[in-house]
């Protein structure tokens, strides 16, 4: 292992945009409206959202820090497919890019797909099997796993992704020119991208022009495309269970956004309304089944209160998610396999270390210990190996700037 921390390549931001949760309805059944036996549709208004007092949980297993980097950088994704098949990446060294896997024995590098010093900060990982790995850099390009290397797949608007030995195009390694031209608007900010098959890869962000303008990108197999969007509609995340099933979540108008994509169109879901806000966005969306499916969101109340709100798919609407912990903002959640999440944060009043990994079974939030050896931990992604035996945290401490140490933890 290196003494470098290797770090994931994910989406860390949660910027005030969207966020998709992926849940595909039934057969037949149109995004927002009851299917068979589900009663009727609509949402559920979500209250006022109370403050949950989270408590400890001295039985659960600790977090244990597995990889640091000490020269400055951020984990910012994470994959696990199986506790002896986890992948993580981010930027340590104040801007060199790493890529590293986790085999049950021990984090090994894997060569990223552009030059080592080459400016390029990777955002995301994501995949629909572990086969179909796919990491994206934070101006659009896009690279595909091949096993041994990375196959460079282009990015919207003609992106180039054929830089480095590992990007080179060849023969099945297209750039996938786009239609968009998006990259002649002064370039691209990815914000979120879903793999829903190896011929339906999405992502989504702004263009970095003056001014910005909301994107939404499809790769097909053979090239990129740019479907629109509705008027005013920006999209912060999205989730993919398959090519006909795949969420996108930000806002429109103000307000909470949600969109279901089923195959052939993106339709509009209700989003349950905040009483008393103002203006609402969704930040995260975390797919798990059809019947389970998560947004995390952040509510305009005033000039000076934001707050955040959870929502949960239950199969047939949306609707509020019980009360949010006290103490720390959420900036990350994943599935715990049994109707529950993990949700990470940025802890505020409490202890370092504490309260910046919690558990929520549906009923209330607990947690456990997690390492105390950084000052301001922010967690920016969490993965769970289908198995159950493996959850992985990446991060790191941003209020420290080059002194911020890339990190991975993980729990048994």
């Amino acid at each position: 292992m290196s003494g470098r921390l290797v770090t994931i390549v994910t989406l860390v931001a949660l910027l005030a945009a969207c966020g998709t949760a992926g849940r595909s309805p039934s057969a037949g059944e149109t995004p927002g409206t009851a299917g068979p036996g589900r009663g009727s549709p609509g949402v559920t208004t979500a209250p006022r959202a109370p403050v949950a007092s989270p408590s400890p949980d001295p039985s659960a297993p600790p977090w244990t820090q597995t990889e640091v980097s000490e020269w400055g950088g951020s984990m910012t994704s994470a994959l696990a497919f199986a506790a002896d098949d986890v992948w993580a990446a981010g930027t340590v060294d104040e801007g060199e890019t790493l890529i590293t896997h986790w085999d049950g024995r021990a984090w090994r590098e894997v060569a990223p797909p552009v030059r080592r010093r080459e400016e390029v900060f990777f955002r995301l990982l994501a995949a629909s099997s572990r086969d179909d790995l796919w990491v994206f850099s934070d101006d659009g390009r896009a690279w595909r796993w091949t096993g041994t290397g990375w196959a460079a797949r282009g990015g919207l608007g003609g992106t180039s992704g054929a830089a480095g030995t590992n990007g080179t195009a060849g023969p099945d390694r297209t750039n996938g020119t786009g239609t968009g031209g998006t990259a002649g608007s002064g370039g691209l900010r990815l914000r979120a991208a879903a793999v829903a098959g190896p011929r339906d890869v999405w992502t989504a962000g702004t263009t970095r022009g003056d001014p910005a303008r909301p994107f939404l990108g499809r790769w097909d197999g053979s090239g990129w495309s740019e479907p629109p969007l509705p008027p005013g509609a920006e999209v912060n995340d999205l989730g993919a269970l398959s090519p006909r099933d795949v969420w996108a979540v930000g806002r429109s108008g103000g307000q909470a956004m949600i969109m279901h994509w089923a195959g052939e169109r993106w339709d509009p879901v209700p989003a349950p309304p905040v009483p008393g806000a103002r203006g609402a966005v969704l930040d995260r969306v975390l797919a798990v089944s059809p019947d389970e499916a998560w947004a995390l969101g952040t509510a305009e109340v005033s000039d000076q209160e934001r707050r955040q709100f959870l929502l949960r798919w239950d199969g047939s609407r949306w609707s509020e998610a019980g009360p949010l912990p006290q103490g720390t903002r959420l900036t990350a959640v994943e599935s715990d396999g049994h109707g529950g999440i993990w949700a990470g944060g940025e802890s505020r009043g409490a202890g370092d270390g504490e309260r910046t990994i919690l558990h929520f079974d549906g009923a209330g939030w607990t947690y456990g210990r997690t390492p105390g050896t950084q000052s301001g931990p922010v967690v920016n992604d969490l993965a769970r190996s289908p198995d159950g035996d493996l959850v992985v945290a990446v991060g790191g401490n941003p209020d420290y700037d080059e002194d911020s140490e890339a990190w991975v933890w993980t729990r048994r």
